[in-house]
């Protein structure tokens, strides 16, 4: 179900439905194409469409204007749901499976092509993998946490290369990372839910900086769930804690915020997910809501 319409035609802004941005919005509650029962992960390809996973560990792909196109089921859901999709710059779609402690990579048409990891907590295991990122040599990083609580890079042959930020960092190991991102000057930024902080590390993983701490005051975070790092050097952190999205410069300034408790337009309810798309656009996982709303930045 579509419930906003974006009014644009090429080479124009959408217009806004509301004074605070919003330009669409598509969901509702339902298991129906188009529908969704609790969204929490959302990724943007490079075409623009859109893919968003729910708690029924169905996966579904929409246009750009929220239209939906297809949909596919996890090959197994008994054990829980993902939390994590991310697109590969080829078109790939990574998802963080994660009560299964692997990662699936399908093609855009929900194909699976590949498969890796597995229980445990060595060298190429996993303890519930949350969220999945490249560099620009094509290694694949994958964060996770439930004793494990670190990073692990993988080469783009998918083997496993070596774990990151296992110690801790400035007196405190991660505490379920719940999403990464690598930036244009390929840094690795990690939102570290529990402890309401984003650290930002070298490939290597080695600690560039840290900020963040619990609070709702700008500048300060409840549960970070999903950050991205934005073509113009910002970082657009999702709190699920404050029910908003902020955004912050890589020193650690805030640079404003988003959002709100609630059910309306331009309001959040618990969002586990925000990015950006190529068209400029943020598409926002209100997952309490069941919607994805669409923002104009």
């Amino acid at each position: 179900m579509l419930c906003g319409v974006l009014l644009c035609v090429a080479g124009c802004e959408p217009a806004p439905l509301t004074d605070n941005g919003v330009v669409g919005s598509f969901g509702g509650v339902g298991l129906g194409l188009g529908m969704f029962s609790y969204p929490r992960a959302i990724t943007v390809d490079g075409q623009g469409s859109v893919y968003v996973v729910d708690k029924s560990a169905r996966i579904q792909r929409f246009d750009q204007d929220g239209l939906a196109e297809i949909s596919w089921s996890m090959p197994e859901k008994q054990s829980g749901k993902p939390v994590g999709l991310s697109a590969h710059p080829d078109g790939r779609i990574f998802v963080a499976d994660t009560h299964y402690h692997r990662v699936l990579v399908f093609d855009r048409d929900g194909v699976e092509l590949a498969r890796f990891g597995r229980e445990g907590f060595g060298d190429g295991e996993f303890q519930l993998p949350t969220d999945v990122a490249f560099d620009a040599q094509g290694f694949i990083y994958v964060s996770e946490y439930s004793g494990n609580d670190r990073i692990t890079k993988w080469s783009p042959d998918l083997q496993f290369v070596a774990a990151l930020a296992e110690e801790p960092i400035d007196g405190r190991r991660l505490v379920r990372p719940s999403a990464i991102d690598i930036d244009d000057e390929q840094t690795l930024w990690v939102a570290d839910a529990c402890n309401h902080r984003i650290v930002r590390l070298d490939l290597d993983g080695n600690v560039l900086a840290t900020f963040g701490e619990m609070g709702r005051e700008r500048g300060q975070l409840r549960y970070p769930y999903d950050l991205t790092c934005t073509p113009d050097g910002k970082i657009l952190v999702c709190e699920y804690g404050n029910h908003r999205l902020q955004w912050f410069d890589q020193q650690g300034r805030s640079l404003g915020v988003w959002g709100g408790e609630g059910r309306e337009l331009g309001r959040l309810w618990s969002p586990w997910g925000a990015t950006l798309g190529p068209n400029g656009l943020i598409y926002v996982v209100d997952s309490y809501n069941s919607r994805i709303q669409i923002v104009r930045p």
